[in-house]
């Protein structure tokens, strides 16, 4: 009876460490000098960046959503809040459009440096290679393995004449793994942190500001939030360099769930 008393406690414990739910899968990537933060879910992945910009007066939050499931999400820029981390308060967004217009006044023209010709190309189209089934494995599980095509035959060479001969080695297909997809996706076309960090004209601003979408299946949605940057608080930084930074704590809702970043700002 004892035994059977036993059994009956253990057995609860046992069932709730094996239907534990895994950690969420995240990391980092660099694109050009700019870390990028990424979280995934079942359904979905969020990547974020920042970066001083406009003549670094304000701060740039750059936001995506992978929608990797089988309904149709919706992201509002209203919806996602960020956090001076530092000085533990709340940072209010300016629009893309607000901002455009106080550039666009004479007297705010150099102290942003606006740059007067016409807005930079918008972000690259979505290739195939971004939806493609294997992608969308890779968001949902972070394990999914690429199906790059292998490269082609080539010829090694030497510093002296001739070359050498090939290897009867069979060469695989290059993979590509979710950083890898990720960080491909954010270097395709312009980049929005890399272009608003030279002299931009308040159309460029106004093109790349996030706005309200709802995000098909199998799709994805970019853009930018901008932050007044004076008024945010500054405290060494983690790197044992002395050096002072701001630290923004970033929560993008989505579909329930909140990805939470902490993203640093020199």
């Amino acid at each position: 009876m004892r035994l059977l008393c036993v059994l009956l406690l253990v057995a609860p414990l046992c069932a709730q460490q094996i239907t534990r739910e895994p950690a969420d899968a995240g990391g980092t990537f660099f694109v050009d000098g700019i870390v990028y933060h990424y979280a995934a879910r079942d359904n979905c992945t969020v990547v974020v960046a920042t970066h001083s910009v406009i003549n670094h007066k304000f701060l740039a939050l750059k936001v995506r959503v992978y929608n990797a499931g089988p309904h149709s999400i919706t992201v509002k820029p209203e919806d996602i809040a960020v956090e001076d981390a530092n000085a533990q308060r709340g940072m209010v967004a300016i629009s893309g459009a607000d901002l455009a217009r106080k550039m666009r006044k004479p007297q705010n023209m150099a102290r942003y440096a606006v740059n007067g010709i016409g807005g930079a190309p918008i972000d690259g189209p979505i290739t195939s290679d971004m939806v493609s089934p294997a992608f969308l494995e890779m968001m949902k599980a972070m394990a999914a393995r690429g199906n790059g095509a292998p490269p082609a035959k080539s010829v090694l060479y030497t510093d002296t004449p001739g070359a050498l001969e090939a290897s009867d080695v069979a060469v695989g297909p290059v993979e590509c793994d979710d950083v890898c997809r990720l960080r491909n996706r954010e270097a395709q076309g312009a980049d929005a942190l890399t272009q608003l960090q030279h002299p931009s004209s308040p159309d460029t601003v106004e093109q790349f500001a996030l706005l309200a979408n709802t995000i098909p299946p199998r799709a994805n949605v970019s853009g930018v939030l901008y932050f007044p940057l004076g008024k945010l608080a500054e405290a060494k930084s983690d790197s044992g360099h002395g050096k002072k930074a701001g630290l923004v704590r970033v929560t993008v809702p989505v579909m329930g769930e909140n990805f939470q970043f902490e993203l640093p700002v020199e």
